[in-house]
């Protein structure tokens, strides 16, 4: 697993590696601290962990997409210096200005203060216990799992959890598996001093309602665009800054598509495209048709055989058990089998479809907030109030559903691409983000401005296909509507004569896969049936009994959160 982990006192711990020969190693014992690090070979004059001169220690995980222009503001040519002559300038949070996937500590030993720090969005997380003198902090929930088992440090299950991934399929809040365990919200910072510790915050994202006021849609068009295109040169020249090839992903969709296309355009050269879906489904019909226009290569991994399913204890191992095991479908298998030694970013379109777009597929919608962001709704009398209440500390339901859906949920996935190689969006990037934000909302619903966007500033993009619809994105609604109409009576029609069954359709079909295929029902079976008495001990008579009715009458992704909360409490905590 890569990452960092502390702890106060000297250990021993050895942070569990799954791809040993992929990560670079590291450890330092300083001031009664225990530093260790164990991070993926790429990037790595971004990462850093080491004494500093002025009696610190400085470590930082992941990669900054603004490095060159901090060194050049502070006039450093090194990570470590940058860090420690930022800490000196701008104080506790001086990673505020970063902007990228990161996450790191700095220890100052003069004021005996540890600052440890996760970015803007969350994505590559911060765990803490801190519990009766021991304090114990690491990015992989595995390490601090493991280390209180090695250390007889009690840990006892938070059903709130459990609830949560069965509910919404992630963790929407700061809870995990352990009740002696939170997660670092994105935007936040932890300020251990005195014997005590702080969650304090550095960034949130707020809408500021009067940057578009008065702008018409081709005024707003430009800006999106302008930041468009500098969020994607400054991710894909990381790719360039340490001689990387480029590896995009490319589905049906517009994100991964608008990803790609606009750094062609602005001539970031060759790339290789990848796919995964069901074969022969739109994914890969329209990603053939992006590589076809470009020129380029593209891999093509079809999920027929659902082997990913079979990956319960590992996904789950890798996502800390914050989001149910399948969500990232081929994603796993698909990067397990490249050589990825000589790509550096896996670019991405993540969230791009609600921070350009909406939650909201309508104006209706939107006025009655009427978004649930749930993937099951058997067990929601089991959920605490707390969690009911979560949204009244965002500033609108756009901003919540953007921290708890798209961060929490959707980010989540990152946990695991981040074992083979590093992965970014545009959309991520902290202006663009914030651009979006600022846009009236009633911009964003049915991809309005989304579409005009695409259609003025790069209408070959505009002319293929989009999944959502099986249409292009300027035809009229009429049109659309009267095609969606026919996709859906064919299958009616197909499922009544006995063609198919309609569950076949989609890009994974998982409840089709898991109906006809015979060894992987069993498997999943035989793996309830055994998890269920390894970890009963450990659980409410409840939750076992809610675990049990959740499976039984619960569809292929259902089933799969209750096996990654069985996998979470076997692995973590038995």
């Amino acid at each position: 697993m890569p990452g960092f982990f502390i702890c106060s006192g000297a250990t021993g711990y050895e942070l569990v590696n799954r791809y040993p020969e992929k990560y670079v190693q590291g450890s330092l014992y300083f001031d009664g601290y225990t530093f260790k690090r164990s991070t993926l070979s790429k990037f790595m004059e971004d990462k850093v962990l080491e004494k500093r001169d002025s009696n610190s220690v400085v470590l930082l995980e992941g990669f900054l997409l603004n490095k060159k222009s901090l060194y050049e503001k502070y006039e450093v040519s090194s990570i470590g210096a940058l860090l420690e002559v930022m800490y000196e300038k701008n104080g506790e949070a001086f990673f505020s200005e970063f902007n990228g996937r990161f996450s790191g500590a700095l220890y100052d030993a003069e004021k005996k203060k540890m600052i440890v720090y996760t970015n803007q969005i969350g994505d590559k997380p911060v765990f803490y216990y801190c519990q009766n003198g021991n304090c114990i902090i690491g990015s992989e929930l595995v390490y601090l799992a493991d280390y209180c088992k090695e250390t007889e440090f009690p840990l006892t299950i938070d059903e709130e959890w459990a609830y949560q991934l069965l509910t919404f399929g992630y963790v929407a809040s700061d809870n995990t598996f352990a009740k002696q365990i939170k997660r670092l919200h994105g935007g936040d910072y932890l300020v251990i001093c005195d014997g005590g510790i702080q969650v304090r915050t550095y960034h949130r994202f707020k809408a500021n309602v009067n940057r578009f006021m008065g702008k018409n849609d081709e005024e707003i068009i430009d800006e999106i665009d302008s930041a468009f295109k500098k969020a994607v040169n400054m991710e894909w020249s990381k790719d360039d800054e340490y001689g990387y090839h480029h590896l995009s992903d490319m589905s049906g969709g517009l994100d991964s598509r608008m990803n790609y296309w606009v750094a062609k355009s602005m001539n970031k050269g060759k790339a290789m495209l990848m796919t995964y879906c069901k074969s022969g489904y739109l994914d890969e019909q329209i990603a053939m048709q992006v590589a076809e226009y470009w020129h380029e290569e593209l891999l093509f991994k079809p999920l027929d055989d659902a082997s990913f399913m079979f990956d319960i204890d590992e996904n789950t191992a890798m996502l800390g058990g914050l989001s149910f095991y399948s969500g990232i479908t081929g994603g796993k298998r698909m990067l397990e089998s490249l050589d990825l030694a000589s790509y550096g970013i896996e670019h991405t379109g993540m969230i791009g479809d609600v921070a350009l777009g909406s939650f909201f597929n309508s104006s209706d919608e939107l006025r009655k907030n009427s978004y649930t962001p749930l993937y099951s709704n058997k067990l929601t009398n089991r959920l605490g109030d707390n969690i009911f209440k979560l949204y009244e500390n965002y500033p609108s339901i756009e901003t919540y559903l953007m921290y708890v859906r798209g961060f929490h949920g959707a980010c989540n996935t990152h946990l695991i691409r981040e074992n083979y190689i590093e992965v970014w969006s545009p959309f991520l990037d902290i202006d663009f983000l914030q651009l979006c934000f600022d846009l009236p909302p009633e911009k964003k619903v049915g991809h309005y401005i989304y579409k005009k966007w695409m259609i003025a500033k790069y209408p070959e993009a505009a002319n293929i296909r989009w999944e959502k619809t099986n249409g292009l994105i300027n035809e009229g609604y009429l049109i659309t509507t009267l095609k969606q109409l026919g996709r859906r009576l064919s299958r009616k029609v197909k499922k009544m004569i006995g063609l198919n069954s309609q569950k076949k359709w989609g890009m994974n079909p998982l409840d089709y896969w898991l109906e006809t295929n015979t060894e992987l029902s069993i498997y999943m079976d035989e793996y309830m049936e055994d998890a269920v008495q390894r970890v009963e001990e450990k659980c409410s008579k409840q939750l076992i009994v809610d675990l049990h009715m959740m499976y039984t009458e619960g569809n292929a992704i259902e089933k799969s959160m209750v096996l990654t909360v069985l996998s979470t409490i076997k692995q973590f905590v038995c």
